[in-house]
């Protein structure tokens, strides 16, 4: 296992390196074409023969959404997006995570993250379109932009395996990778300031891993010996061993927001408000900008839209509610927003979510332990907060500078625990629970 990550860690990093060249192409049907043949090279090699479960998964979800949306627009507008999201949960949990029922050899683990991110893409494209027809002309958002005029058979193909995200995500809208070939906005923004900055943090991260993976391995919880163990040091031992995993997870996800960002994908100027998995939340303003290059040039830009791990607030937020919104956030977007907001029962909204959040993930059981009791812990974690902070000498404070990040819907700096004159935890707990009563509401509104 330690030897497919570093190849896999390799091709990452090869892929953050080609967005130098990447970046500079200027013609966009010959950049979707470079990016495409990239990509489709580099899930061949990680995947073998296997390589035929992506290649079934584009193929019929680029018949629903071109062939059938077009030819039956009313299928398309009530049903389409539907049919593109249950063939894509079917393969994946049936044909593909089943396959050795199916007489077919199992495929690598590096092929089902393949996998996994085309069943939340290719529906995605397809509630994209979705929302486009069915949206106001006035909508600020960009939901019947330009790139929803007419999406080809090879559009489809192109958004699935471009190499940007291909491997391992993030999650990014089909108009995000439109606005990258189209929108001038990578032209006038250096990405290696930020990518320099989370290649030194991967490289720690990398040292921390293999340390820890050297004093606690994971494979040894596996063996006779553990098992001999008293109850408390086996149960003691997950804490370092999941401490590995997340390690291992954060190397991976901020590669891959590198690889993003040095192909020029997901910058947008900051007076658009840009958020993760979303985009720009004022797209008329990114219609405005796109036309006038000399003020392109004095805007200042990010990547939000394409950063999907904050490892600092993940690692030190005492709070499950703020550590799930800060975990896996572009993955958190699509949930919200494709599952939560369109669930037709409310109040199985957020069971459904997270169920649909657990089997994505996979069948093991530590899944569903960790997804599904998330909703169990929120109310606890309100209540003691509520009663703690209910005797002021003992009531914790924070920083306001968080509350004006927070109103502003940006990640946090790191929680200040004082006592003082600041502003009481509760009211900013009031707060949070009036406009995120759960963390997807907050998402969810959004789109």
């Amino acid at each position: 296992m330690l030897w497919n990550d570093v190849i896999y860690v390799l091709l990452l990093l090869f892929s953050v390196a080609i967005g130098l060249f990447y970046r500079k192409i200027e013609r966009p049907h010959v950049k979707q074409w470079i990016g495409t043949v990239i990509g489709f090279t580099l899930v061949a090699c990680i995947s073998g023969l296997s390589v035929v479960h992506p290649i079934i998964t584009v193929l019929i979800n680029a018949i629903i959404i071109t062939n059938l949306s077009w030819k039956y627009e009313y299928i398309y507008l009530m049903k389409c997006h539907l049919v593109s999201l249950y063939f894509s949960f079917f393969y994946l949990l049936v044909i593909f995570r089943l396959s050795d029922y199916f007489g077919l050899s199992n495929p690598p683990t590096y092929t089902n993250l393949v996998v996994m991110i085309l069943t939340l893409k290719l529906p995605g494209l397809a509630f994209e379109i979705n929302s486009a027809a069915t949206a106001p002309t006035d909508n600020n958002q960009g939901a019947n932009s330009e790139a929803f005029k007419k999406i080809s058979f090879m559009d489809v193909i192109h958004y699935s395996f471009g190499y940007m995200g291909v491997l391992t995500g993030p999650y990014y809208r089909y108009r995000t990778y439109w606005d990258s070939l189209y929108r001038p906005f990578s032209n006038y923004v250096d990405p290696w300031p930020l990518t320099y900055y989370k290649l030194k943090q991967i490289a720690a991260f990398i040292v921390l891993f293999l340390v820890m993976n050297h004093l606690f391995p994971s494979d040894y919880t596996q063996t006779v010996e553990f098992e001999e163990h008293c109850f408390f040091y086996r149960f003691f031992y997950m804490y370092p061993t999941f401490a590995s995993f997340r390690l291992r997870m954060f190397i991976g996800m901020i590669l891959a927001e590198c690889v993003c960002q040095m192909s020029g994908l997901g910058a947008y100027p900051v007076c658009c408000q840009p958020v993760p998995g979303l985009g720009p939340r004022d797209y008329k303003k990114i219609e405005e900008l796109s036309l006038n290059h000399d003020r392109i040039k004095k805007e200042q830009q990010d990547f939000e839209t394409v950063h999907n791990m904050n490892v600092w607030e993940v690692e030190f937020s005492p709070f499950v509610r703020h550590t799930m919104k800060m975990w896996n956030t572009c993955i958190q977007y699509w949930m919200a927003v494709c599952i939560y907001k369109r669930f037709p029962h409310k109040g199985l909204r957020t069971v459904a979510t997270l169920t649909l959040s657990a089997l994505w993930h996979g069948y093991s059981a530590g899944y569903y332990f960790c997804i599904c009791q998330v909703p169990f812990y929120l109310p606890f974690e309100d209540i003691c907060i509520k009663f703690y902070n209910q005797c002021e000498e003992n009531g914790y404070v924070i920083s306001s500078k968080w509350v004006a990040l927070a109103r502003q819907n940006k990640p946090s700096p790191l929680f200040h625990w004082r006592q003082g004159n600041d502003l009481p935890l509760s009211k900013i707990v009031s707060h949070v629970e009036m406009e995120h009563s759960d963390w997807l509401v907050g998402v969810a509104g959004d789109n």
